[in-house]
């Protein structure tokens, strides 16, 4: 009897010495950034994204140009159309709309480009942030990292905002752009 008294208190001891002796959780950390943030402060997504509004509004000035330029031969029509006769009328007026659907399918290509290299663009933006994002939430021992606009975030405290450090590591990777 006393064995088993002497055998229940040692087992005893060592479950409540195993169970002490567990390591403590280690506490999680999280941090936020907020890529709508960045988008608004890098100079380099700025200017990126100047560049892609240029050569927009290049190909706009060039499309009105070529609008202005069949405005100009339809109003000349017009004014010919009593002295030309039906069939060179119905010729010009032929081409006239001819040219006209040419403009409006070469202004929908560049529509389709644009779009398409802006989206090339966001693609590759978001790649490298999310790369800078992991290196700096693993460099910093961040459990996670939260995106703050979309992630449903109520609160958070300000020192785990690693936006600023998103911002100034994307900018100083492509100070060349």
């Amino acid at each position: 009897m006393k064995s088993w008294k002497g055998l229940t208190t040692a087992i005893l001891f060592a479950v409540l010495g195993l169970g002490m002796q567990q390591p403590a959780a280690a506490e999680d950390k999280i941090a936020f950034v907020d890529f709508q943030r960045v988008f608004e402060q890098s100079k380099v997504i700025k200017r990126m994204n100047e560049k892609l509004q240029d050569s927009i509004r290049a190909e706009q000035q060039t499309l009105e140009k070529k609008r202005d330029a069949l405005e100009k031969t339809k109003e000349e029509l017009e004014k010919k159309s009593g002295v030309l006769n039906p069939e060179a009328r119905t010729k010009k007026e032929e081409e006239l709309r001819a040219e006209l659907k040419d403009l409006k399918r070469y202004a929908g290509d560049k529509e389709e480009e644009f779009q398409r290299r802006g989206s090339a663009l966001m693609q590759g933006i978001m790649k490298e942030l999310t790369d800078i994002v992991k290196v700096i939430g693993n460099s910093k021992g961040f459990s996670a990292v939260v995106e703050r606009s979309t992630g449903g975030v109520i609160y958070f405290a300000p020192s785990s905002d690693i936006t600023e450090e998103v911002v100034k590591e994307y900018d100083k990777r492509n100070k060349n752009r």
